[in-house]
């Protein structure tokens, strides 16, 4: 890992001393933090570790408490966002800045300097040759509202936006979040191209592997300070995982208790078969995490979708702690202890505007009732312990859970589950869109809730999870599953390479896929597209 020393270089943006306080937090100390003209400068670290603050300075939206601000080479007033667009500052927002009743054509109109602007009455065509330069395999359709656009489009029209202003600088905050493989790739194309134009590019995420692909240096955060920067080139994600949470990788995976008791099956699915999939066979022991591997469009998100009952199957059965289920609704599993943890955790296991409390106990709230009547100081007291023992960052258990980062309002949807105590719980995609260190205490609460009794079935997207977390994995190829690989076997390669191989292949036929793959652990947790292995 080799530590990059500041040169000087000329600069698209430079950040000296930087420090910013908001109460009794400290978001950035003495923070400095450089981009030059085409380069791809990363910046990574934990939710809370400051990025956001950086960014907020760096776009004038923010007012740091000390330290100077260079666009072009030019000063930035203190809480100027303007001046910042003018001096040649563009910024795609993780949450995105347009107008939802506007549609695609008017945001762009917005959003472009008024010397870029085309006459009012040509924005139609405009927009649709816009789209068309960008090649961020969007399909957009300039007169639809931009409301009604996917996650995933939304998050490619912020970097069309922000790049309509031909930037000298382009910030680009967690812009791969809701995107697929090919939109990954088209957006690293765009971002290629403009580097070759002389734009530096600020590009914060949380996905290392991407961040190493495609980025000339890094500069890692950790608690508002920075931990060095260091060479894309020479640097392996083990290194800037350490970095990062200030422990070691292999840290993140904790190892499973001892068995005591003969093992007992808790689940099992016999010749399970709904739509997009089966039939499948498996068995679920307690104490145990079994892992879901495969390539996306393999039917995993309709089994775990069957298995909760919120679709009922065609054929098989389910039997759950001794009890067979019918699946025709989501309370027989839940009464009988099996519980989903589902993938979108905004739009499927949280409520936003409810506090943390509310959130953890609402499926569970019999726990804490007598005669009808809530008492309120046990459910508070389970919260609480909860919080602490999944390091929960909130500053009150009744906060709104749309206020916290990603990574604490997933750790919310585990706590959930908890309270709840099923015999099993499935998790899918459980790290998806947080950072490494919620990672790590996900990791940490899913092995000790198995040590306690519960099964455990996870699905990931990323092999070197699975290897560390599971038990045993199951590769799921075109709806069935085509292959189990036992603990002993278990690392990452092997299962790549049964996911390759797919269904009708022989082991000793298997391409050897060793030497392509990365020797340093991958935290890559991403969003996946569509394909068949």
């Amino acid at each position: 890992m080799t530590e990059v020393s500041v040169e000087t270089a000329p600069t698209v943006l430079e950040l000296t001393g930087v420090s910013r306080q908001f109460g009794a937090v400290r978001a950035l100390s003495d923070v400095s933090f450089e981009c030059r003209p085409g380069e791809i400068h990363a910046l990574v670290g934990e939710n809370g570790s400051g990025k956001s603050t950086l960014l907020g300075i760096a776009s004038g939206f923010v007012e740091p408490d000390k330290g100077t601000v260079l666009i072009g080479g030019k000063p930035l007033r203190r809480d100027s966002p303007a001046l910042a667009r003018k001096l040649g500052l563009a910024m795609a927002y993780q949450d995105g800045s347009s107008v939802g009743a506007e549609p695609v054509k008017n945001n762009f109109y917005m959003a472009a300097p008024p010397d870029k602007r085309p006459p009012y009455w040509r924005r139609k065509k405009w927009a649709r040759k816009l789209l068309a330069e960008f090649d961020l395999e969007m399909e957009l359709f300039p007169d639809v509202p931009a409301g009604f656009l996917t996650m995933a489009e939304r998050q490619l029209f912020e970097v069309a936006k922000a790049l309509v202003t031909e930037p000298k600088v382009l910030l680009l905050d967690e812009p791969t979040t809701a995107l697929g493989p090919d939109e990954v790739e088209a957006l690293h194309r765009t971002i290629l191209a403009c580097k070759r134009q002389g734009v530096g590019v600020v590009y914060v995420s949380h996905r290392l592997p991407e961040v190493l692909e495609v980025a000339d240096r890094i500069t890692v955060l950790r608690d508002g300070k920075t931990q060095g920067t260091f060479d894309a080139r020479t640097t392996s994600e083990a290194e800037l995982v350490e970095r990062i949470v200030g422990r070691p990788f292999e840290a993140a995976f904790p190892p499973p208790a001892p068995r005591k008791d003969e093992p007992e099956e808790v689940l099992v699915v016999d010749g399970l078969q709904g739509q997009s999939f089966g039939p499948v066979s498996f068995t679920l022991q307690r104490g145990e995490i079994v892992g879901i591997a495969g390539a996306e469009g393999n039917g995993q998100p309709q089994l775990f979708d069957c298995l909760a009952g919120r679709t009922p199957p065609r054929a098989g059965r389910v039997i759950c702690d001794g009890k067979e289920l019918s699946l025709v609704s989501t309370h027989e599993p839940l009464a009988a202890g099996l519980m989903l943890l589902p993938g979108n955790r905004k739009l499927e296991a949280l409520m936003g505007v409810l506090g943390v409390r509310v959130n953890a106990t609402i499926q569970s709230l019999n726990k804490f009732t007598t005669l009808g009547i809530l008492r309120r100081g046990a459910e508070r007291k389970a919260v609480n312990e909860l919080v602490e023992q999944l390091e929960i960052r909130t500053p009150s258990i009744d906060q709104p859970v749309e206020f916290l980062s990603g990574g604490n309002q997933q750790k919310v949807s585990v706590a959930r589950s908890f309270l709840r105590e099923p015999a099993v719980i499935m998790a899918y995609e459980p790290t998806q869109g947080v950072d490494i260190g919620a990672r790590f205490d996900i990791y940490s609460a899913l092995r000790s809730r198995a040590d306690a009794g519960a099964a455990i079935l996870v699905k990931s997207s990323d092999p070197i999870e699975l290897s560390g977390l599971c038990d045993r994995v199951l590769v799921m190829s075109r709806g069935t599953i085509v292959e189990e690989i036992p603990g002993d076997e278990l690392d990452e390669v092997r299962i790549v390479e049964a996911i390759v191989r797919g269904p009708g292949m022989s082991r000793s036929a298997r391409s050897p896929l060793g030497a392509a793959m990365p020797k340093a652990p991958s935290s890559s947790n991403g969003a996946s597209g569509e394909g068949s292995a």
